[in-house]
């Protein structure tokens, strides 16, 4: 699989394997032949969080059953890792306090067997908390060698630009990924999100990323299967002549929906205005294979030009 060279320093595969459900409501064994897919496929960029996933358990069963997997399969060293730290889970754990940071990572690690993790994400924005006890924990925990890079998932735009305007000034370490919600189609801006700061990006964000040379991590970019079933689309999309064209050219290119929805994020910084664009999701052996032919997926300009038209 096409791997990316990150500006900081990471290696990543072109598209992130979710683990949000595994362990919970993705059992183990299906988990398990789910990773071994992904590998098998050359991905190595494996997305979880410490609170995963808390609503369908305690939030401890991805992390777990991640650090199992490393263990039984001898590869923590052939794979990026991200998890995450800020969200509540069962009334605590919330907050990006100093003491929270290096509680939660230890935590992680433990569960993780590992040493280290290649990529750390504030949850979600603490606004309770000053910026700079937030990014002071975040770079101690690098200069310690438990974290590689930092990354922000959940962030308001502005917030993020104050952060890493506040490490350069007293040299910490910077928010080098953002992680946030982008999918192909048009999301309905009326609709608020489900909770703080969980916004679906615009083209605002998409420029402010392009020109800080910031790659975006696009999770819920499948919009849990609508682009094969339209009756899953979730509120907060529009479907209409936008989801009609690209099922229509997907069809035409002989793939599934949601392969072509892959092949516009991972394409997306060939037109202007947009940064690296890697798709985040989860799925089936079966439907990984699938989906992951949009890595491949051959798009010429016009092609693009006309997506984006829509």
């Amino acid at each position: 699989m096409k791997k990316i060279l990150l500006p900081n320093g990471l290696n990543v595969s072109a598209f992130a394997l979710g683990a949000m459900n595994f362990g919970t409501t993705t059992s183990k064994e299906e988990a398990y032949r789910t990773l071994d897919t992904y590998m098998d496929l050359g991905g190595n960029f494996i997305d979880t969080s410490n609170n995963y996933a808390h609503w369908a358990g305690t939030g401890d069963e991805s992390e777990t059953l991640l650090g199992e997997w490393f263990s039984e399969r001898g590869c923590r060293d052939k794979v990026v890792l991200a998890t995450k730290v800020g969200f509540d889970r069962h009334g605590k754990g919330a907050g990006l306090r100093a003491e929270q940071i290096e509680y939660w990572i230890d935590e992680s690690l433990r569960k993780l067997k590992t040493d280290y993790i290649d990529l750390y994400y504030a949850h979600t924005d603490d606004i309770n908390t000053p910026i700079e006890e937030t990014m002071e924990a975040f770079h101690r925990l690098v200069k310690k060698g438990k974290v590689r890079t930092l990354g922000s998932s959940n962030f308001d735009t502005w917030r993020l630009a104050e952060a890493n305007m506040l490490a350069e000034l007293k040299s910490l370490t910077p928010y080098t990924v953002m992680q946030q919600r982008l999918s192909y189609l048009n999301p309905k801006f009326e609709v608020g999100p489900k909770y703080a700061f969980n916004e679906i990006v615009n083209r605002e964000r998409l420029r402010f990323l392009c020109d800080k040379n910031m790659p975006l991590v696009s999770y819920a970019c499948l919009c849990k299967g609508a682009y094969e079933n339209p009756a899953l689309l979730p509120d907060e999309y529009t479907g209409g002549e936008r989801l009609d064209f690209i099922r229509s050219m997907a069809a035409e290119k002989g793939v599934n929906p949601s392969a072509l929805v892959i092949a516009w994020l991972a394409n997306l910084d060939r037109c202007e205005g947009y940064p690296t664009v890697i798709p985040l999701f989860s799925a089936t052996p079966e439907q990984l294979r699938d989906n992951a032919r949009g890595i491949e997926l051959s798009l010429s300009d016009e092609e693009l030009a006309l997506l984006n038209s829509k």
